[in-house]
């Protein structure tokens, strides 16, 4: 199995494709690609990765791929806090869903999530959009928006998987997925979920370092989808 980014596939990168593709071939594999999306495969973000799968011609067997989940996991499902919280009009003003109703609740659930927020993660100073143009059009972005001005700036929706996180857009000026509904961007907690990391994952460097090696990263959870297919697949039918 090798993978690589969905660029192998688009435009004048075919060619190198083709290439890696017969030199696989020629090794001895029947091999064939799939470009698969993480969303479908347990992760709460959008990630395309081409995947090659080969099988020793002697086998006697075709490669096979993990088939897509029934269901998809949201940026809400990884930050449920998140869930508390609407945005309303352009400039974000935190409001309980039950305020209207309850407004007693209102006050203690927020201190209840104050406390879950704060034990859960740092809000790392590189974070902060607020100084640059990017922290601007936050400002004039809804849910699920992508800005006109300012290549690959969106705002994610929370009820949807999010979009996709790439390796540059930890360095704190350059636009990039940012917090749906706090004018910052993940933290590298936050990010772990979202890349499907567990919590407990420890990475080091800087803060633009460990954003890259989760941008680069095949999502785990992934990468054990297609695992388990190789197992029960390719492994364990040709051990008959």
């Amino acid at each position: 199995m090798a993978e690589n980014v969905s660029g192998l596939v688009k435009g004048t990168a075919k060619a190198c494709f083709l290439e890696i593709l017969q030199a696989l071939k020629a090794c001895g594999y029947r091999v064939q690609v799939k470009l698969l999306d993480a969303q479908w495969l347990g992760v709460p973000q959008v990630c395309q990765r081409v995947i090659f799968m080969g099988v020793r011609q002697d086998l006697g067997r075709e490669p096979a791929f993990p088939k897509p989940l029934p269901y998809r996991y949201s940026v809400r499902d990884a930050l449920p806090w998140i869930h508390s919280f609407e945005a309303t009009g352009p400039q974000f003003t935190p409001t309980w869903k039950n305020a209207a109703e309850n407004p007693s609740d209102c006050v203690s659930q927020l201190g209840n999530f104050s406390k879950k927020q704060s034990a859960f993660t740092l809000v790392e100073a590189e974070t902060d959009i607020g100084r640059y143009a990017i922290g601007q059009e936050w400002d004039h972005l809804k849910p699920g928006q992508k800005s006109e001005r300012y290549l690959n700036l969106i705002k994610p929706q929370t009820d949807q998987p999010c979009p996709t996180i790439c390796q540059s857009h930890g360095n704190l000026a350059t636009a990039g997925v940012v917090h749906p509904s706090e004018k910052r961007k993940f933290t590298i907690a936050e990010l772990k979920r979202i890349c499907g990391f567990p919590d407990d994952f420890l990475l080091t460097g800087t803060f633009a370092q460990q954003w890259e090696r989760l941008g680069r990263a095949v999502p785990p959870v992934m990468m054990f989808h297609i695992a388990r297919t190789i197992r029960d697949e390719g492994l364990a039918k040709c051990a008959r």
